[in-house]
């Protein structure tokens, strides 16, 4: 009996918590809320990111990344939709972008980030409930949030998403294949594949800093993966904010305020 003397606390503790552990969505805790933590690896021009993608699942499901597996009953995910963003110039603080994805009643959904350069952690805000139709987005960004916006090129985002979890931590990864075109000039194209944190299966704190050693080492192997595959050499941080941007310097695509 001295062996399974932490048998009772645990049994007690699992009382406590049984509601939460017995009910899938219950159970998540999400670090560095209102944050994105994200890796980018642009990918060669060309690629078929539907292969990619079921080549990194089956690499996931056979082990070839230790300790991680697709995370279960949630393992692929299937997304396409037309996206209308607006490059946020000022005032300074507000800097960023404010992005228009679709919602499956005819609505939308605003996606709100603040940055001044690309880089690995950037701040973001959905917003859920706004009313606007799509004549009326920068109408909408000026008056009712008080911003100085552009116009970008609206494009078209095809993405699928593997959810990429860790037995040893409880924490789950989305790694995506992503490729996006303009709708004005579907010739000019950006796939990239994404790495980002996305919540924790655990009732309890974890080391924050633990999460970001364990991204680095998903990131070593991702990048290998891509590299093998010939896919990609170097991870970035190059947003679709800068590829717009890119080319509207390149091409003078730059759509009319709306």
């Amino acid at each position: 009996m001295e062996a399974l003397r932490w048998l009772d606390p645990v049994l007690a503790a699992y009382e406590t918590s049984a509601l939460r552990l017995n009910n899938q969505p219950s159970h998540f805790r999400t670090h560095f809320a209102g944050t994105e933590l994200e890796y980018k690896y642009n990918l060669t021009p060309g690629t078929d990111i539907w292969a990619a993608s079921m080549e990194l699942l089956k690499a996931l499901r056979y082990g070839e990344l230790a300790d991680c597996r697709p995370e279960y009953r949630n393992e692929f995910q299937v997304y396409c939709f037309d996206n209308h963003l607006f490059d946020v110039t000022g005032p300074d603080p507000e800097r960023g972008y404010a992005s228009f994805i679709p919602r499956g009643d005819g609505g939308h959904v605003l996606k709100r980030k603040w940055y001044a350069e690309d880089a690995f952690a950037r701040r973001e805000q959905l917003y859920t409930d706004i009313e606007v139709t799509s004549d009326g987005f920068g109408e909408y960004l000026r008056w009712e949030l008080g911003l100085q916006v552009r116009a970008m090129p609206p494009f078209r985002r095809v993405r699928y998403d593997i959810q990429c979890e860790s037995m040893r931590t409880g924490h789950v990864y989305g790694i995506y294949l992503d490729h996006c075109s303009l709708l004005t000039a579907p010739e000019v194209v950006l796939s990239q594949c994404e790495l980002e944190y996305r919540r924790s299966r655990s009732l309890l704190e974890h080391d924050k800093d633990e999460v970001l050693r364990e991204m680095q080492r998903i990131d070593r192997w991702l990048l290998e993966h891509l590299a093998t595959s010939g896919l990609a050499k170097q991870r970035t941080f190059y947003s679709k904010l800068s590829f717009l941007c890119d080319r509207v310097t390149a091409r003078s695509e730059l759509a009319p305020d709306r």
